[in-house]
């Protein structure tokens, strides 16, 4: 969104398959499919269950689909987050009037139709209730055989149970990173395992 911003500048590097994602002659229009973002409150747009579903493809994908390609990526999506018994019959009602936990499992579900690559997540739980995070964890092990997903979370539970690998950043530095059992059981800086002992942060 950076580039909407006359007076942002970017300096560094991302990577994804060793290319960097502020050369020139990247698409931020093919970036935009490949990596998908969930937010820390759930951001459903102000439309239709059915419309939030399909909004993406409108966009980056429009050619030649007719009205069953759109039902089925629709079923498609929200079969995969645990949505379509709950709201196949309630498709088009406004995506805002949902409980949070199904406007985050709909946001999700929003980026699958165009098959990212990369699925980043910002505290994706942090607006949710206990039911509500143990759903949205149990969809993230559904999806990662299929998904590369991110999360930054700062609840170490969490970071334990939902992740195979951990890093562990402070103050923009990453301090270690390691497969999340080793790093929880035998963390190799001393930083990490103070941080994850609680005694600070």
């Amino acid at each position: 969104m950076n580039e909407r911003y006359g007076y942002v500048t970017t300096t560094g590097e991302i990577k994804i398959h060793d290319k960097n994602i502020y050369d020139p002659d990247v698409s931020l229009i093919e970036l935009r499919k490949a990596v998908g973002m969930v937010f820390q409150r759930p951001n459903p747009l102000p439309i239709s269950v059915y419309e939030n579903v399909v909004f993406g493809l409108r966009i980056h994908d429009d050619t030649g689909r007719k009205r069953a390609d759109y039902d089925q990526a629709v079923e498609k999506a929200l079969t995969e987050v645990g949505l379509w018994e709950d709201l196949k019959d309630r498709l088009d009602a406004k995506a805002t009037t949902l409980q949070l936990e199904q406007q985050q499992k709909l946001c999700i579900a929003r980026l699958l139709p165009l098959k990212p690559e990369i699925i980043l997540m910002d505290e994706p739980c942090s607006a949710l209730d206990v039911n509500g995070t143990k759903a949205i964890e149990e969809l993230i092990f559904t999806l990662k055989g299929r998904y590369t997903i991110v999360i930054v979370t700062h609840n170490m539970a969490q970071a334990r149970r939902a992740s195979d690998e951990c890093i562990f950043m402070l103050l923009g530095e990453i301090i270690e990173h390691g497969r999340t059992t080793d790093l929880f059981l035998s963390p190799k800086n001393p930083k990490t395992a103070e941080y994850i002992e609680g005694r600070y942060g």
